[in-house]
C-alpha cells in the first residue's frame, strides 16, 4: 500500500508540474495575443511598411528580370536544337552522298609526278601507271611524216 501511495504521489507531483508549465505558456501566449492585437488596432508601423514595400518591389524586378533571361534562354536553346537538327540532317545526307558517288568507283589518288623507272620496252611505270616519253609520242594532227 505504501508503494502505490508513493507512486501517486509522484504522479500528483508530475501533473503539478505540467499544470504550472501549461499556465505559464498560457501567460505567455495571452502577452503576445495582446501585443498582437494592439498592432493590428493601432496599424503596422510605418518604417516596416515601406521596408516591406522596398523588398517587394525588389524582388518583383529580380523575378521579370529572370523572366526575360529565361525567355531569352529558351530561344536561344530552342535554335541551337534547330541548328543541330539541320547539321544532322545536312551531315547525313552527305555521307549518303558521297558513299553512292564513291560506292563502286576504284579511284588511284598517288601522284603522277612519282619517280619513273625505264623498263625493257622503252616505256616508263609510275606505280601501275603507263608513262610514255615524250619524245616517243605522236604528236595528234601531224601529218608531215
Amino acid at each position: 500500500m505504501a508503494g502505490r501511495a508513493s507512486a501517486l504521489a509522484r504522479e500528483l507531483k508530475n501533473i503539478k508540474s505540467e499544470l504550472h508549465f501549461m499556465q505559464e505558456r498560457c501567460g505567455l501566449l495571452e502577452e503576445e495575443n495582446k501585443r498582437l492585437r494592439e498592432g493590428y488596432d493601432n496599424g503596422v508601423p510605418p518604417e516596416e511598411d515601406d521596408l516591406v514595400r522596398l523588398q517587394l518591389e525588389a524582388l518583383l524586378a529580380e523575378k521579370s528580370r529572370l523572366a526575360q533571361e529565361n525567355a531569352n534562354l529558351s530561344r536561344e536553346n530552342q535554335s541551337l536544337i534547330q541548328l543541330v537538327e539541320y547539321h544532322q540532317l545536312t551531315s547525313q545526307d552527305l555521307t549518303e552522298s558521297y558513299e553512292d558517288v564513291m560506292q563502286g568507283m576504284r579511284l588511284d589518288f598517288s601522284s603522277p609526278l612519282g619517280k619513273i623507272d625505264s623498263d625493257e620496252e622503252g616505256e616508263y611505270e609510275n606505280r601501275g601507271v603507263a608513262v610514255i616519253p615524250a619524245d616517243k609520242l605522236e604528236v595528234l594532227g601531224s601529218s608531215d611524216e
